[in-house]
């Protein structure tokens, strides 16, 4: 369980895992591409999880943060942090416990996070679900 900087943890305590698989289901339901889920519980303090997935439109990434923003409401889930910049390449979503990036395609082919945590497990990919 990730803290802050004073090690206050967020939010009431949930089956992390489950809702993160639960927002990749979210963002296929609505039709972001290349969804993957990476487990770097292992790898570093920042977070647990990376939800990564590509959109086609800004308006897209506006849907899908609003549609996240609700689901995660209903989980009683706060943010720890949001970027407000819509209409950029890679919006973050972080949620302390994983972080949600939505990239457009230029985004998500000049930053690459895959390739800067290839030891990262990946537990869900749209292409085959759980892993």
């Amino acid at each position: 369980m990730k803290k802050d900087a004073q090690g206050r943890c967020f939010g009431d305590a949930f089956d992390v895992e489950k809702i993160v698989l639960q927002v990749a289901e979210l963002l296929k339901d609505k039709k972001a591409k290349d969804i993957i889920v990476l487990d770097l519980e292992d790898l570093t303090s920042i977070t647990d999880y990376f939800i990564l997935a590509t959109v086609n439109s800004s308006v897209q990434t506006k849907a899908l943060i609003r549609f996240i923003e609700e689901f995660m409401h209903q989980n009683k889930i706060k943010p720890f942090l949001k970027n407000e910049g819509h209409d950029s390449p890679w919006v973050l979503l972080d949620y302390n416990y994983f972080i949600i990036h939505i990239f457009l395609k230029e985004g998500r082919d000049y930053y690459q996070l895959e390739k800067l945590w290839t030891d990262a497990p990946i537990v869900y990919s749209d292409k085959g679900g759980l892993l």
